[in-house]
């Protein structure tokens, strides 16, 4: 077949035609505590390199990851202007005035109103390729929200997911009714300050949490029901304070009791104060490090290297995946294939260094948030479109670049000579920097797993931005003291104030569904401002992020999911299922 970019072919036939397994130096090296400085490109490597047809990455896997990690937010949202010409209204958004891009309104960006080519531009040579896209970035506004489901019920201060109602402060929520604080929900209802929870109810404070029901405080466990302070439990009903149970009921700090004996320790357990949390949660640590653990917590997996994989094969150096098959240096992906470089993306395949791009998509380089795209490279928050080349925004549109529309010869013309151009500047291969992104670092998942000095971030491109004003309308703040140490205490005008965080001092709302969660939970009301909840269940489980290790049992190496260093007790899989079955 006839190349479509004979220019570019020549070019990267060349690089590619004698390339074998080697070391580099990351560009970064020396700038930041992160990187690995050395790092190898292997066999592995080089047939997507070859596939994607892009030269070898002059960035270590750590910070290609930072590069890609610095466009998924936390959870912040900001009250601010939308700055569309002739729009005066305030909005929320997750982008703070600090964004040193334009922010439009969601509804009104993906409107039938907005009009994306307003802002297309000729390509300038002169210029140089990543010179014209940056200097669109910074004049192309961005969505104020990632995505937004019209469907939604009451799930105004909600970024991404579908099909939610009452869900406030949450993130990536599919098929969810009444959330609080949490991230990555699905077919759940009544959760709280959680992350990762599947087909469950009533759940406070956990993360990874599969069909369970009523219970707080449960990590990686499954099909678990009125319990708190469980690690890797499955199928467990009335327990409290336990590591690795299997069809259990009636246990405490893993040891059996009676029925009648659990009663009477529930007893004094409620009512709960924060004290009582505190003191329990610091035994329950101190009881999952000295209990051997599963270190990877993969399932179901073949051919892996890398942490919390469930029915996966041929996944080298990823983490936080499921039913995915042949991925490279990859976090976040469900149901995906066939990729290398990849941040958070469901559904799709031949993806190469790409941050949100899924449902669908296929072929498609060096992008950010995009869904059923096929063919393309250098895309932002564009839907449905193929065969298109550093565009912005656009919907159900084919054979364009810089938002201009071109028919398939003078696209494939122009992509020639850009990419062209990329090659002989030694700019192409290397995707998205930071100053490319619209979420501030500090405020991204980024800076949980790979945090930087306001310095670092700077001299390396980013910006930062200041935490958002969670005290409107409030004139009187309550302290730590003032508030009741159990639910029972509490009176229904706490909603009427502020909560100074007794960890950053800033002060926070309860809202009144929140307060009717914590009675039905019997739970007290917290003192931590809940972006610093939310970012703790990140902190503890950061994205991207696998340790080497040894088996506790057999002494064999091992990728872990937690940092030996804290006293973990880790097993490798083998050893840890003859353990616990």
């Amino acid at each position: 077949m006839e190349s479509k970019t004979p220019k570019f072919d020549a070019l990267i036939d060349e690089v590619l035609k004698d390339l074998v397994p080697h070391a580099r130096t990351c560009r970064w090296k020396g700038e930041h505590k992160h990187c690995e400085g050395e790092f190898n490109i292997e066999e592995g490597d080089i047939g997507f390199l070859k596939t994607f047809r892009v030269p070898p990455p002059n960035f270590c896997p750590t910070c290609r990851r930072m590069r890609r990690f610095v466009h998924m937010g936390l959870l912040r949202l900001f009250k601010r202007p939308c700055d569309a010409t002739g729009h005066t209204e305030s909005m929320i958004s997750v982008f703070s005035e600090e964004c040193p891009f334009p922010v439009f309104d969601y509804k009104y960006f993906t409107g039938g109103e907005f009009d994306p080519f307003l802002y297309g531009v000729l390509y300038k040579e002169d210029e140089g390729p990543m010179g014209v896209l940056s200097t669109m970035r910074k004049s192309f506004p961005v969505p104020s929200f990632l995505n937004r489901d019209p469907a939604s019920i009451n799930s105004e201060y909600s970024n991404g997911g579908r099909d939610t109602k009452n869900v406030y402060y949450a993130g990536g929520c599919f098929s969810v009714e009444n959330a609080w604080y949490c991230s990555l929900v699905n077919k759940s209802k009544d959760i709280m300050d959680s992350r990762a929870i599947h087909s469950s109810d009533h759940i406070y404070c956990s993360a990874f949490v599969d069909n369970s029901y009523k219970s707080a405080f449960m990590y990686f466990s499954k099909d678990c029901t009125d319990s708190m302070f469980l690690f890797d439990c499955r199928n467990s009903t009335n327990c409290f304070g336990c590591v690795g149970l299997r069809n259990a009921k009636y246990r405490v700090w893993n040891e059996q009791l009676s029925k009648e004996a659990y009663e009477n320790f529930m007893q004094a357990v409620y009512p709960l104060t924060r004290d009582k949390i505190k003191q329990y949660d610091k035994s329950f640590w101190a009881l999952v490090k000295q209990t051997p653990v599963n270190a990877s917590m993969n399932t179901v997996v073949n051919g892996v290297d890398g942490v919390l994989l469930e029915n996966s094969k041929d996944l080298i150096n990823v983490t936080d995946s499921e039913k995915s098959e042949h991925i490279r240096h990859s976090d976040g992906c469900i149901a995906h294939k066939d990729s290398m470089d990849v941040t958070f993306s469901g559904g799709s395949s031949l993806l190469y260094s790409a941050t949100n791009i899924g449902s669908s998509s296929n072929n498609v380089k060096f992008s950010v948030a995009g869904k059923f795209c096929t063919d393309s490279e250098f895309i932002f928050n564009c839907r449905n479109v193929s065969n298109s080349f550093m565009c912005f925004g656009l919907q159900n549109k084919s054979y364009c670049v810089l938002n201009k529309q071109y028919i398939p010869e003078e696209y494939f013309a122009l992509v020639d000579t850009i990419k062209t151009d990329m090659m002989q500047r030694g700019e192409y291969g290397d995707g998205l920097g930071f100053e490319f992104s619209a979420q501030a670092y500090n405020f991204s998942h980024a800076q949980v797993s790979f945090p930087l000095t306001d310095e670092e971030i700077i001299k390396l491109g980013g910006y930062i931005a200041s935490e958002p004003d969670t005290n409107a309308g409030v004139t009187k703040v309550l302290s730590g003291s003032d508030i009741p140490e159990t639910i029972e205490g509490t009176k229904d005008d706490i909603i009427n104030f502020a909560i100074k965080c007794e960890v950053t001092g800033r002060p926070f709302r309860i809202t009144e569904s929140e307060l009717q969660f914590y009675r039905v939970m019997q739970l007290p009301i917290p003192l931590v401002h809940p972006s610093l909840r939310i970012q703790n269940h990140f902190t503890m489980v950061p994205l991207g992020i696998s340790y080497k290790a040894e088996c506790a049992k057999c002494n064999q190496s091992i990728s872990s999911l937690f940092d030996p260093k804290q006293g973990y007790t880790l097993y490798c899989e083998k050893c840890y299922q003859q353990e616990v079955y």
